[in-house]
């Protein structure tokens, strides 16, 4: 069998290094105790004492008596089965989509990451559970996503307020508010162009955050919700902001769509050195067959794989094309 969190041939569930990751030293069930009928009561019953936002149902998870159970406080671990809404296509891939996404992430393009995996309800149907990165040893580290940095609400700016921003003005955030902004703007640029060639149409203010570390200074958080929107969302947007404030490259004017010019010209604003966004794209592109192959490894359906491929390999020629004047 394969492990649930990394994929690799494993004799149990998760694999040595996976089971450390998520559960650290702690004996845990690797299956829950619940079904999903059971996870959508939690839910219910939960909601309203719970501080996790978004769309996709999900609940808060702590362990207890050996066991991962619902929790409106002190949790640990974020769980979200296939979505209960009836939108887009290929929805049963859903967790798993978020689960390769976030394992290409980390293991192929070196990104860091939450610690994630998936995880059987007692009824055997996977869903996708995270760990989370603002807990240490029961204390709360403080974090704030970039819809509060920039000061984006729905009260203030409407309903669109997560998406009515641009990446450019997101590094401009960066170099605001964090001390090694260098540093960070590099890993920015890096997570953007990750989440164009995988399809991540909904990577927004809320899905990005800044998290404080130990020496009391800020930094970007690992990245969470990763995943290829566009598998189940075809005709959305290529990406959930635009990368630039106000400059159109020729390229895009002509072709519709983000290419080589665009990410340079957008590592020049993140005052990133042309030989280090160079080799950055260039590295990127350069991880096809890997992709490919820890795709062939994912716990997606046949078809989703086959979509997957189709969206990243689409991605990969659109940001070799440089566009000729």
């Amino acid at each position: 069998m394969r492990c649930l969190g990394c994929f690799v041939l494993t004799k149990e569930v998760y694999c040595k290094k996976c089971k450390k990751a998520l559960f650290a030293t702690q004996k845990v069930s690797t299956t829950l105790d619940f079904d999903k009928k059971e996870f959508i009561s939690a839910t219910i019953e939960l909601s309203e004492q719970m501080s996790i936002s978004g769309v996709q149902d999900k609940i808060s998870l702590k362990i207890e008596n050996k066991k991962l159970i619902p929790t409106s406080t002190d949790g640990v671990y974020i769980l979200k089965p296939v979505p209960l809404m009836d939108y887009g296509e290929l929805l049963t891939d859903v967790a798993k989509n978020e689960h390769f996404t976030m394992q290409l992430a980390s293991q192929v393009f070196k990104l860091e990451t939450a610690k994630n995996a998936l995880i059987a309800f007692s009824d055997g149907e996977l869903a996708y559970i995270t760990k989370r990165f603002d807990r240490v040893d029961g204390a709360k580290i403080k974090q704030e996503d970039f819809s509060s940095l920039a000061r984006q609400t729905e009260q203030s700016h409407g309903k669109n307020y997560k998406y009515d921003y641009s990446y450019e003005e997101m590094g401009g955030l960066i170099k605001k508010y964090l001390p090694s902004y260098k540093i960070e703007l590099l890993k920015f640029f890096k997570l953007i162009l990750f989440n164009y060639l995988v399809g991540n149409g909904d990577a927004h203010l809320k899905n990005f955050s800044v998290l404080q570390r130990s020496t009391k200074e800020y930094g970007l958080s690992p990245a969470y919700d990763l995943l290829s929107s566009s598998l189940h969302l075809p005709n959305e947007s290529r990406t959930a902001l635009e990368l630039f404030k106000e400059y159109e490259s020729k390229s895009f004017e002509a072709n519709g769509f983000y290419a080589y010019d665009d990410f340079m010209m957008f590592s020049k604003i993140l005052e990133i050195p042309q030989k280090m966004a160079e080799g950055v794209i260039e590295d990127f592109l350069s991880k096809e067959k890997a992709t490919l192959k820890l795709l062939d490894n994912s716990f997606l359906s046949n078809e989703a794989k086959e979509r997957y491929r189709e969206i990243f390999l689409d991605r990969i020629r659109a940001v070799f094309y440089r566009f000729n004047t």
